[in-house]
């Protein structure tokens, strides 16, 4: 095929005679040798702190022109088809936003608004301080420390900012740790990584994971993260308890000779928000729970309209508190803006990484991948550990848990469905793969953020967390493979 460009049949024969190939085998090399340097460009990108949906959309746009170039008749269906290639690149991202806005993006977006306004009023901070206040009645630093690492991967299915729970712990629980004779290190592994299990029905990855997977957000928490995450949760607990343990005596710190260091954090002059707040963001939990398959089936209740009662429901609890109407109604601000601000750097990574996903699969190298899997022998089994694999490898190069996630998790259900197993068996583990690679990157923001109230290094940070989140990783796949692939 000859466009006036360049003859693409000449091409073919070239690459054929170098690499002495037969016909059946030269379309995979050719489609790699346009695909690896793509893909290259984009994590290089993305390592520079370019913008992650920008380079994602436009390698995909690369793919998808150069499929186009090679042979391929359309990349849009028939009906939607412009009559004209280079329009046709712009038509699919339209296509794209108009599906992923409607459902998903708004879901998200939601997620983000929630969490903000829950901030914003204080209910964050007054769960958080609630469910600290118990802690401090223990005096066994190391046994303290292992419950309070399951305690907070329990706040944060209620806090799903990793990076808002984790400076929320340095103000309560921090201080909590260094008064019983903690380290800072030890102090600062436990707080920065209670986000590596991101579960919960208003964690953002966790939803996608679901929408993915073709099922409700309730089903994927009950019937999936949770029989995944009480055992792999435990082993983090209880490696936490003895890696930290072990470090500091490395260090030469003992914990029985620094009892009382810890320096209790000013209050400001902001009135704190009632204990009672603390039950404003279990809201949507306990809706939907509540009103789901396993339980109230005569009413219907999604996520978006769980969090609208929620926030509604905290700016009449405003209005009573300070009775003033302004106030309390200017609070809605706040959600919507905490919307806004999830739609750049999250719905439009997941729409840059679906446009990106539509270029490999246009190509032809997630056949040639999925192919050459087949052929080496390696099963659903073995696949799965490899995407789980190359998720936290992105995480700990990206600092970013979503980043890494979004980017890849498209591609799960042609891959699932090519082996024969359900979407949710690859999801699952890339979900938890994702938040643990975070955990363990010295550019995460949750990282970087406590450890420098804490006044330690990112990497004596990451030193502390790598073990307990590798450990509890391998007891998660583990579990994963004789559960559900």
């Amino acid at each position: 095929m000859n466009l006036g460009l360049f003859d693409t049949g000449q091409l073919q024969i070239a690459v054929q005679k170098i690499f002495c190939l037969p016909v059946k085998e030269l379309g995979n090399v050719v489609d790699f040798l346009i695909v690896i340097p793509v893909v290259a460009l984009v994590i290089y990108a993305i390592v520079k702190n370019y913008s992650a949906s920008a380079s994602l959309a436009i390698a995909g746009l690369v793919l998808l022109s150069a499929a186009a170039l090679m042979g391929e008749q359309s990349i849009l269906p028939e009906a939607k088809a412009t009559g004209f290639m280079p329009f046709d690149l712009f038509e699919l991202m339209n296509m794209v936003f108009k599906n992923r806005m409607a459902g998903l993006g708004l879901t998200i977006m939601a997620c983000g608004g929630f969490a903000s306004y829950m901030s914003h009023i204080g209910a964050s901070e007054s769960l958080v301080r609630l469910a600290v206040k118990p802690i401090s009645k223990f005096k066994s630093p190391y046994t303290v420390l292992a419950l309070c690492y399951l305690l907070s991967v329990v706040l944060q299915m209620f806090v799903t900012s990793a990076t808002g729970l984790g400076l929320l712990l340095m103000v309560t629980l921090y201080p909590v740790l260094r008064n019983i004779g903690l380290s800072p290190a030890s102090a600062v592994a436990v707080i920065a990584s209670p986000a590596a299990f991101e579960i919960g029905v208003t964690q953002v990855n966790a939803n996608f994971a679901a929408s993915q997977s073709g099922i409700e957000i309730t089903e994927y928490f009950l019937n999936y993260q949770v029989w995944i995450t009480i055992p792999m949760a435990l082993m983090a607990a209880g490696l936490h308890f003895v890696w930290q343990r072990r470090c500091d005596l490395k260090d030469g710190y003992i914990a029985a000779e620094h009892v009382g260091e810890g320096i209790e954090k000013s209050d400001d002059d902001k009135p704190k928000a009632p204990a009672f707040y603390a039950l404003l963001p279990m809201i949507p939990f306990f809706l939907l729970l509540t009103f789901s398959k396993m339980m109230v089936t005569s009413i219907k209740m999604n996520l978006v309209v769980a969090m609208l009662i929620s926030v509604f429901a905290g700016m009449l609890c405003e209005l009573i508190r300070s009775r003033k109407i302004k106030e309390s109604l200017d609070g809605f601000d706040s959600f919507l803006n905490g919307m806004g601000a999830v739609f750049g750097p999250v719905v439009g990574l997941i729409i840059g990484a679906e446009v990106f996903a539509t270029g490999l699969k246009h190509i032809g190298a997630i056949d040639s991948l999925l192919g050459s899997a087949q052929g080496l022998g390696i099963g659903a089994g073995g696949m799965t550990v490899f995407m789980a694999m190359l998720i936290a490898v992105a995480a700990i190069m990206m600092g970013s848990g979503n980043a890494a996630f979004l980017s890849f998790a498209t591609l799960a259900p042609d891959v699932a469905k090519t082996f024969g197993v359900p979407a949710v068996a690859m999801l699952l583990p890339m979900n938890f793969a994702a938040s643990m690679g975070r955990s363990m990157s010295p550019i995460a923001a949750v990282v970087i953020a406590c450890a420098g109230i804490a006044k330690i290094s990112p990497f004596e940070v990451v030193k502390r967390t790598a073990v307990p989140m590798v450990g509890a990783f391998l007891v998660g796949m583990v579990l994963h493979l004789i559960l559900f692939v």
